[in-house]
């Protein structure tokens, strides 16, 4: 940011003195007046916007840097220092001004809360210091971190989009002149215009569409892959994806956040900013045209002279235009969103039906989940009937809008043509420009669907951005849960008390300690908070209060009753949370046959929802396989083997005691064989309140 700050500064200076510079060239052919007035201008707009957002910074920084470019070739060319067909294809001299008009217009928006809204999730890409993105080759030279490579493709972008409104200018004066030669019968005079106007802008034309492209797809990509590692790499870690479900920010369908609000949020950021403000240097400049045309315009049918009168008519037909498109159309933002949200939630009722095929065919539950996808599918159609609806509303009135504009500037200027007050080149010329003054006023109304599918996919992002803050800082949740490492070797708790998210509070424990070395099982009825406390221990667990101290550098591994299985191969679900480089395949057949599974260990390289494949039984092993490969200090089994027989589940923990001699085992469970299994009970007892409370308890003398 720093040296975003002193790079506008130092563009502030440059531009300062080259205004100096054309307003001291006495006797000496040069832009007029205005250009070099509007130098200090845009020194001003570079040096008030040090503070703004650095995606912002980077419009303003490149419309300076066009200021300088068009103000100092036109100077070039006035002075004979350019080849007169370069000169020839240089935009009129007021293009300058209409780059400082574009900084002011950017400095001045900044302030608006729906593009505060987009830069604070467009900023942290273009702030970033990381290195260049390995998996993508475009463009990777282009700066030494990502965040400098993508400034500077948008400032490549934007200076592609502002030399495109330089030709779009240049191409209005073509077609004036080109018309006048018909109009004179000149032939020589045409194909001139022809051959060395037309064609060498048309050729310019087509390159600079063809390198837009390259640069915008290349932008896309570089920012959707950043930002996408940055949202999944922040919701997965340090517990981030378990407790946004515990804040008050609604937050439904992180996957479709992630993939689907990310792309569209990069690709319509992308377009509508540099578009917007690319036909904010279009209007303009036009308007300046049309001013030029229209200084003295008399009234059709009077004698009546209005000053710019093409100006003002043009304004207030886009203005009505404008306010009658965002009546019709200003609803299709709600619905938008709702469309999003429905459709997200059918798709995952889709996908948890698949995951837990097995269920519902056991319970016979089809028709039951087919009514509920009835109803969820009828809230995605209702919802787009209404988009259809206002949709054809506001497509009627845009339609009937352009259809009204192709002939209005001609029936307005015609009388002036057949008074041959006018030339037929000044007339296509009138109609050119009314045509791009309309077009940048109506950038609202032709894009407004967009723009409501755009502010939708804003606040989407928005707010998963806010939850996953709030998430970050739930640890605290108005209680005051600490965790930390002040402890031998033993895991301990102080001063505890767990709460539910309601804040109804479950667990009480004014001193809690599980010793090192020994196995302890934590028993007691449903409800009691034992996976609660498990969950704090882990420190995963927001809400309570109290203090919870774990060895320091010591490993620990959590299985619950149901293990999580990774799509992929069977390989990567038992290395899992490590990847199948950190273990080698020997050690995992001789933890599979540990864990009674030696059927599966030639299938490592099966691909399967192994979730589905395996049965309960089976995959409650793959978990303890995985705790043989990670051997940890500390293993938490929360009813880890509840879905074995006695005698599996014995023969499992004689082995683990047997393989991980170093490792401290901690089980929930409610068989009374899991006794002869540890050294240690404890036991959540009821107290005041409905608080449990984990206490000591003698071992049960087992039945003789």
């Amino acid at each position: 940011m720093a040296a975003i700050r002193s790079g506008l500064g130092i563009q502030a200076v440059l531009t300062a003195l080259a205004a100096l510079v054309l307003l001291a060239m006495p006797g000496i052919p040069s832009p007029p007046l205005y250009v070099s007035l509007a130098g200090f201008a845009m020194a001003g707009i570079l040096l008030a916007s040090a503070n703004l957002s650095a995606y912002l910074k980077i419009f303003v920084s490149v419309y300076g840097i066009g200021y300088l470019l068009l103000a100092g070739t036109k100077t070039l060319a006035a002075m004979g220092a350019l080849p007169p067909v370069i000169a020839a294809l240089l935009p009129p001299a007021f293009a300058a001004t209409g780059a400082v008009v574009f900084g002011g217009i950017v400095l001045a928006i900044s302030y608006w809360k729906p593009i505060r809204d987009i830069t604070l999730i467009a900023d942290p890409y273009f702030a970033n210091r990381d290195a260049p993105t390995k998996e993508i080759g475009l463009f990777r030279w282009f700066g030494s971190t990502e965040g400098k490579i993508g400034q500077r493709l948008v400032a490549l972008s934007i200076f592609v989009n502002f030399a495109d409104v330089a030709l779009t200018l240049r191409f209005n004066f073509f077609y004036r002149d080109m018309y006048n030669t018909l109009q004179e019968l000149n032939a020589e005079a045409f194909w001139y215009q022809i051959t060395w106007i037309f064609i060498p802008l048309a050729v310019i034309n087509i390159a600079i569409g063809m390198f837009d492209l390259f640069v915008d797809s290349s932008l896309h990509i570089r920012w959707r892959t950043w930002l996408t590692h940055s949202l999944y790499e922040r919701w997965l870690g340090k517990g981030t994806h378990y407790r946004i479900p515990f804040t008050d920010v609604e937050a439904d369908n992180p996957d479709q956040r992630i993939q689907q609000d990310v792309n569209a949020f990069i690709q319509q950021t992308a377009s509508l900013s540099i578009r917007l403000l690319s036909q904010a240097a279009q209007l303009v400049s036009f308007i300046v045209i049309l001013w030029t045309i229209s200084r003295d315009f008399v009234l059709p049918f009077t004698d009546t002279v209005i000053p710019g009168f093409l100006v003002w008519l043009v304004i207030a037909y886009a203005v009505v235009g404008t306010w009658l498109t965002h009546v019709i159309g200003r609803p299709l933002i709600g619905l938008n969103f709702r469309q999003e949200q429905v459709e997200a939630d059918f798709r995952f009722s889709l996908a948890r039906n698949r995951i837990y095929s097995e269920q519902i065919a056991l319970l016979r539950g089809e028709r039951a989940e087919a009514s509920r996808l009835a109803t969820l599918f009828h809230a995605v159609i209702d919802n787009y009937v209404g988009i259809i609806f206002r949709r054809i509303k506001l497509i009627a009135f845009t339609f009937t809008y352009r259809q009204a504009s192709a002939v209005f500037p001609l029936i307005v200027a015609a009388p002036s043509f057949f008074a041959k007050k006018i030339t037929l080149g000044t007339l296509q010329q009138t109609s050119d420009a009314f045509s791009n003054v309309k077009g940048s006023l109506d950038f609202f109304v032709n894009s407004y669907i967009t723009l409501a599918s755009y502010r939708a996919n804003t606040i989407r992002l928005g707010s998963f951005k806010r939850a996953m803050t709030k998430a970050e800082a739930l640890s605290a949740a108005g209680y005051g849960l600490e965790q930390g490492n002040a402890t031998g070797g033993q895991v301990s708790a102080s001063g505890l008390t767990l709460a539910l998210p309601d804040g109804r509070e479950i667990v009480r424990a004014d001193q809690l300690v599980l010793p090192k070395g020994a196995a302890t099982l934590v028993a007691g009825p449903s409800g009691s908070g034992k996976s609660t406390l498990f969950r704090a221990i882990a420190g995963i667990w927001p809400f309570g209060k109290g203090r919870v101290d774990v060895p320091v550098g010591q490993s620990a591994l959590v299985l619950p009753q149901r293990p999580y299985l990774p799509l992929g191969t069977l390989r990567g679900a038992i290395a899992y949370p490590n990847t199948v480089d950190q273990v080698d395949d020997a050690a995992i057949r001789e933890a599979l046959t540990a864990a009674q599974l030696p059927h599966l260990a030639d299938r490592l390289d099966e691909v399967d929802n192994w979730d589905r494949r395996l049965s309960g039984g089976e995959q409650q092993r793959v978990a303890i396989a995985r705790a043989l490969l990670a051997k940890p200090d500390w293993l938490f089994l929360d009813e880890a083997t509840a879905a074995l027989d006695e005698p599996s589940e014995a023969a499992i923990y004689r082995m683990l005691r047997q393989r991980l001699p170093g490792t401290t085992i901690v089980s929930i469970g409610h068989r009374s064989t899991l006794n002869a299994l540890h050294d240690r009970r404890v036991e959540m007892q009821p107290g005041d309140g409905g608080l449990f409370t984990p206490r000591d308890a003698r071992m049960p003398v087992p039945a003789e």
